[in-house]
């Protein structure tokens, strides 16, 4: 999540004291996680509601213990809001658009990006160009559309489209 955090900010030109913030929240968005219970975190089958609270919790809980720590408590809030949603049905508070922090919204891409690719215990992870598929129609609902165009570019340049050849008539 870090390395795509960062190639996010690179593609658009971002340099100095914010870069370093994200790329130190980034390392540490889901550190919430290590107070989820593994039957919950590890589950194979879809989670219950109940479960899926518990497991929603991750971000609050991972804000609370950042904001302990001097060298991470200027991330808390890119900790907190990496779950919301550009149209506001994110979570934990349901911020929208600009609300949300822009370390977030660069969070929220290179973190949906590495779960949609990873494999899961629930399943497989998906090709990229299912993943990229997905990032671009979430595009300016789930997610900022410039952080998503950013990312998108990014892996044009890593897996570039093959060309198709016209075949010569003569």
């Amino acid at each position: 999540v870090t390395e795509y955090a960062l190639r996010i900010l690179a593609e658009m030109n971002m340099t100095g004291p914010e870069v370093e913030l994200i790329r130190s929240a980034a390392r540490v968005h889901d550190i919430g996680k290590i107070g989820i219970p593994d039957r919950v975190l590890n589950k194979p089958d879809r989670l219950t509601p109940e479960e899926k609270a518990i497991m929603d919790s991750h971000s609050t809980r991972g804000a609370e213990l950042v904001a302990r720590y001097k060298d991470f408590a200027r991330g808390m809030h890119i900790v907190r809001h990496h779950h919301e949603s550009w149209d506001g049905s994110g979570y934990p508070d349901g911020l929208k658009g600009l609300d949300i922090p822009f370390g977030a919204r660069v969070v929220a891409v290179a973190d949906s990006f590495d779960a949609m690719t990873s494999d899961r215990p629930y399943r497989a992870g998906m090709p990229v160009s299912v993943a990229a598929r997905i990032l671009r129609e979430g595009r300016g609902r789930q997610w900022d559309a410039a952080i998503v165009d950013a990312f998108l570019r990014t892996l044009e340049i890593e897996q570039p489209t093959p060309q198709v050849e016209t075949p010569i008539v003569a």
